[in-house]
């Protein structure tokens, strides 16, 4: 008898420390909240910025800097939806899923500018360092305020890998950010497109993961 007291008064005091459970959104409608982001902060970008006026004619271009545009958006999408799945238990298929669309993207993007730089003139006008700082800036800096709701809403679920979404989140949104960089920048090269603009994904992971995975655990916590 007295030993199903001591278990009744066990559950009951670890009944009474529990605490609220905070409802997870869909990550669809999650998905769909960040892509707005996103676009206001790229059309804001765009607005200081300016856009190319060859940007059409770039999009088009499915054998160069149009197949870039798609490898990036499809590596950005990818690295939303890994982050934003990491968040919610049981969803690792969904977690695969967007690794997977990440990486496809990146292959795409990369394979487009090796072609771009196979049939390049040996000789011809490179983007100075400048431009290169330029374009990874904007492409950091437009994730930025995306990649910050990412972590924002996927700390409510206090993730088992938080390390692992904020660099899904970092990439990701670099990626996407990169997009924006490559819409307004004014060089051609294709040395440039592959330094400043493919590898931007990994240049923002790297400028980005740590302050993330703070802001991230500070979520958690509260």
């Amino acid at each position: 008898m007295s030993q199903q007291l001591r278990t009744e008064e066990l559950i009951q005091e670890l009944a009474e420390n529990l605490e609220p459970v905070r409802p997870i959104p869909p990550l669809r409608q999650v998905l769909v909240a960040i892509l707005a982001l996103w676009a206001a902060v790229a059309c804001l970008g765009l607005l200081v910025l300016g856009t190319r006026p060859d940007l059409l004619d770039l999009v088009l271009a499915w054998r160069g800097a149009g197949a870039v545009f798609a490898g990036l958006g499809l590596a950005g999408l990818g690295g939303l939806i890994a982050a934003l799945a990491l968040a919610v238990p049981g969803r690792e298929a969904t977690v695969r899923a967007g690794l997977a669309l990440g990486l496809v993207g990146m292959a795409l993007a990369a394979g487009a500018g090796t072609l771009m730089l196979l049939r390049s003139p040996v000789v011809g006008e490179h983007a100075p360092l400048s431009g290169d700082l330029r374009c990874l800036g904007v492409a950091c800096g437009v994730a930025f305020l995306p990649a910050l709701a990412v972590v924002s809403l996927g700390g409510r679920a206090a993730p088992l890998r938080p390390l692992f979404l904020a660099w899904a989140a970092a990439a990701g949104t670099a990626a996407l950010g990169a997009v924006v960089a490559q819409a307004s920048c004014p060089f051609s090269d294709p040395q440039h497109i592959m330094w400043a603009h493919i590898l931007a994904p990994g240049v923002g992971a790297v400028l980005l993961t740590l302050p993330l995975l703070w802001v991230l655990r500070r979520v958690v916590r509260r």
